[in-house]
């Protein structure tokens, strides 16, 4: 495993690569890694004859000490590079000076509503490492599911001709999605965590089963997460394709949620499919 953080010495490198006729996998990644994105790693082996994890944490500069454990984690699964660049090697002239990517609808939802130009500046960081990649495959957990609706919607849009990879979210026994924050739960917050995630499903199971009053499941949504100790930031059923609100034709489904427990910020979300009942 090969730690880069000079992009001229990455392309050096992806182009031996390349001219081998070898398919390429890239796994971007903001640090503080986790049994997540090893299982994202490992799903890049399959697909691909080489694999880039990128470590870039946003325009702040990380802990040394992290970083560290995140290359020591990384060890254990063996990606052919990480690609760790500081903040000028990304941004030479400095972010007032940047071109920047959005989306302005999916930009003012949800996370981007959490913190505005979160979703800008991830696109445009995304971009900027697709364009010193080139990869034939990205890989990314369903567990960011807007994210997830971004980047595609940001290849689709700019003809990137690359195939972006969504895996499933990764849990804990009791259903805790896998997440960097999760680290900072007290006992009872732990204990207490996974009713997200089992919300979610009670909520879903409802649309399988033929309910269609979609804001009166996200009203309940928010009720049971308040009655839990759970602070809501959002509970909404959404089209999977594009956040959306639902339309009478709608079939691919997701519900989404973010809330606060105690310091702690948790987001997750379920995809459901609707099926009419006759």
């Amino acid at each position: 495993m090969d730690i880069l953080t000079r992009s001229a010495t990455l392309r050096d490198r992806l182009k031996v690569w390349r001219e081998a006729g070898m398919k390429i996998a890239l796994v971007p990644t903001a640090g503080t890694l986790h049994k997540g994105h090893l299982s994202l790693v490992a799903e890049a082996q399959e697909r691909a004859d080489r694999v880039v994890v990128s470590i870039f944490a946003g325009l702040q500069e990380r802990d040394g000490s992290r970083s560290e454990a995140d290359r020591d984690l990384l060890h254990k699964v063996g990606p052919d590079i990480v690609f760790a660049p500081p903040v000028q090697e990304l941004y030479p002239f400095g972010t007032d000076l940047s071109a920047s990517v959005d989306i302005p609808q999916l930009g003012k939802l949800f996370e981007g509503a959490h913190a505005p130009g979160h979703i800008a500046e991830g696109l445009t960081l995304l971009l900027k490492l697709l364009n010193l990649v080139g990869p034939d495959f990205v890989m990314f957990g369903e567990r960011d599911f807007q994210q997830l609706v971004s980047v595609r919607q940001m290849v689709n849009d700019l003809f990137i001709p690359i195939e972006i990879v969504a895996c499933p979210t990764l849990r804990e026994s009791d259903g805790l999605a896998l997440a960097t924050g999760n680290r900072m739960l007290t006992v009872a917050q732990r204990s207490a965590a996974p009713l997200l995630f089992a919300t979610l499903s009670r909520v879903a199971k409802r649309i399988s089963a033929g309910e269609r009053d979609y804001a009166a499941l996200e009203q309940q949504g928010l009720d049971a997460l308040a009655a839990a100790g759970f602070r809501s930031e959002y509970f909404a059923i959404r089209q999977c394709a594009d956040l959306a609100p639902v339309r009478a034709a709608s079939r691919d489904l997701v519900v989404i949620a973010a809330a606060q427990l105690g310091a702690v910020r948790l987001t997750d979300n379920l995809r459901v499919r609707v099926i009419d009942r006759f």
